[in-house]
């Protein structure tokens, strides 16, 4: 297992390295064809195989689909033996993440009588794709919210997000989405965040990026900077909220959620260390201060 894990990093860290020379390469000579190919990948969503120990969700989910936007979007649901339950809680996975991450919560809201719900955004794990945006994210957990309320008259008493999940959340927020208390796991503060981490990752020129996010806000016109800034956005949520970010996330800076928790009325902010920005998932002492958030 161990050789196997090194095999696929090393494989990674090749295409990464062909990838980061190309565009530093080729975006030099041809700005705006690099900056048209650095928008298709922005918007593109790579899939990853899940890991053994999120199969336990999957295989134990009741599985749906409903419809958004012309896609059948896939919806996993777990509820307690008794078939009884107290709160309807929602998970929202990150980019190039899928609906069964909330496995390390599942069984702890379920021995709460929660009802747990998540989804794979389009693009993302089972649900067909291979584009997306924060919209469709945004339209997908609206849709959700109509889904609730039509078949089971309730709500969603809390919403649990990771990543890239949080500032969906606090977007559908702000356009109308409710919910009782949120939790949001090293979440990303703005848009700009986003970009600047992509321009690194690919290593991508100046006049090849300014062409990249031309396009990208030329295609998504009703998408601003401001509109998808979750520090904007959280100025304006009434909800209860706990930040939970790790000091050592190589994704997305704790510092973020320092600026998430000072803009958000009544959030709280927890620091963990050695945790990164995945593993947080499943650690059982987020997940026991997750549970007692949500009590």
């Amino acid at each position: 297992m161990k050789n196997t894990t090194k095999r696929v990093k090393r494989r990674f860290m090749l295409q990464l390295f062909l990838l980061r020379l190309f565009y530093r390469v080729y975006g030099n000579l041809f700005p705006k064809s690099a900056g048209n190919r650095a928008f298709e990948l922005w918007f593109t969503s790579p899939k990853f195989k899940p890991p053994a120990y999120e199969r336990a969700a999957d295989d134990s989910a009741q599985h749906e689909t409903i419809r958004v936007n012309e896609l059948d979007v896939a919806v996993y649901s777990w509820q307690p033996a008794s078939g009884e339950y107290n709160k309807t809680i929602l998970f929202v996975h990150g980019w190039s993440g899928r609906g069964t991450q909330a496995v390390g919560f599942i069984q702890p809201l379920l021995d709460k009588g929660c009802h747990v719900v998540s989804f794979d955004a389009p693009a993302h794990g089972k649900t067909a794709g291979r584009q997306t945006s924060i919209m469709e994210f945004v339209d997908t957990m609206l849709a959700l919210e109509k889904h609730l309320a039509d078949k089971h008259h309730a709500r969603f008493d809390a919403v649990i997000t990771h990543s890239f999940g949080g500032m969906a959340l606090a977007y559908a927020m702000s356009m109308g989405f409710k919910t009782g208390k949120a939790v949001l796991l090293c979440p990303p503060d703005s848009l700009e965040l986003l970009l600047e981490g992509f321009q690194q990752t690919l290593t991508l020129p100046a006049p090849a990026m300014r062409v990249m996010v031309r396009k990208s806000f030329a295609a998504y016109g009703q998408i601003t900077r401001d509109a998808v800034n979750t520090v904007n956005n959280a100025r304006n949520i009434d909800c209860p909220a706990l930040i939970i970010h790790d000091q050592d996330d190589s994704d997305v800076p704790v510092e973020s959620s320092r600026r998430i928790a000072a803009a958000w009325p009544g959030s709280e902010l927890v620091i963990t260390q050695g945790l990164g920005h995945r593993r947080i998932l499943r650690d059982p002492d987020t997940v026991e201060k997750v549970m007692d958030f949500l009590q």
